[in-house]
């Protein structure tokens, strides 16, 4: 992997949207907090209704790539993510996934850059849940959120909680931890080159298997130890949600669940469909699954989680 230099550069910022009307505001939040607007470029893949949901578009402006998709044909959050990483990504050395959703801290892009160069890792990505806000711009109040696992569900997949630290004893330097956060991850792009987003998982169980194919590659997922971002955490935003609106989306879950399992725990799917293209969204060689679930607090197979 080539050296990535964090002065003046780049940042792709991933956009998955659907039928969100704050789109277009997370957005022009990011632009007004950033230190160097002009080196943040946007993908945005909106899967809107045409004539119904015109105000969730991303703006139309320099430095906004946006793609528009009919909601009805949208397959999840994750085959959206793997849209814009390979459709609208260019040669950005830095990439921040978020959700649409979103407010950012002042010099978010500047605070990024600089804490990740403090690692001094070239493999090193940041990820949290993200501190929450209260649409149009009422910011909770700051904390360290780090990212641990719940609970198996019944169908053995794994949710997972944030841990807050009080701000007032936020550590010296990001804290490791095994798990991503899908809608708050800063890293160099070339971990989106060697970890692909997987666009054939549905919704659960997205954090668990990129934070495994991630550290199984050889790369290691931090918190930031500032806020840089908030997320909105309402449910009702006067749009219906995916599975609301496609009828298929049980069959689509169902077959990312017996995907998830196969590739955490090793359990063969009844419906082989399930492993479509499963060797380039697999794990990794460099370090093991074992050592994963040592890191995490973890086991896959038996649906246990410890010492965490």
């Amino acid at each position: 992997m080539r050296p990535v230099s964090v002065r003046d550069a780049r940042i792709f910022v991933s956009v998955a949207n659907y039928r969100d009307a704050e789109t277009a505001p997370t957005i022009f939040d990011a632009l007004a907090q950033a230190a160097q607007p002009h080196r943040v470029v946007f993908g945005v893949l909106s899967q809107v209704v045409p004539g119904v949901d015109d105000d969730c578009l991303a703006p139309e402006q320099p430095g906004v790539r946006q793609l528009c998709v009919h909601a009805s044909s949208s397959l999840g959050a994750c085959w959206a993510r793997h849209r814009i990483l390979t459709e609208l990504r260019r040669d950005e050395p830095f990439v921040l996934q978020i959700d649409s959703h979103t407010r950012f801290a002042p010099g978010w892009d500047e605070r990024f850059l600089r804490m990740w160069a403090a690692l001094d890792n070239p493999r090193a990505v940041l990820s949290c849940h993200p501190v929450p806000y209260t649409p149009p711009r009422q910011l909770a109040q700051p904390s360290i959120p780090v990212t641990r696992p719940k609970a198996f569900n019944d169908q053995g997949i794994l949710a997972l909680r944030s841990h807050a630290i009080p701000y007032a004893r936020r550590p010296d330097s990001p804290v490791r931890q095994a798990f991503v956060g899908a809608g708050c991850i800063f890293a160099p792009a070339a971990a989106f080159d060697q970890v692909p987003y997987d666009p054939h998982l549905y919704f659960q169980g997205e954090e668990s298997t990129l934070s495994a194919r991630l550290f199984t590659h050889g790369w290691d997922v931090y918190a930031p130890n500032d806020v840089l971002l908030y997320h909105d955490y309402t449910h009702d935003r006067g749009r219906p949600k995916h599975w609301q609106d496609n009828r298929d989306w049980t069959r689509l879950n169902a077959l990312s669940f017996a995907r998830v399992r196969y590739l955490l725990a090793g359990e063969a799917p009844a419906n082989p469909a399930a492993l479509v293209d499963i060797d380039r969204y697999g794990l990794g060689a460099v370090r093991s699954l074992a050592d994963f679930e040592a890191l995490a607090g973890v086991d896959f197979r038996a649906c246990t989680v410890h010492g965490v």
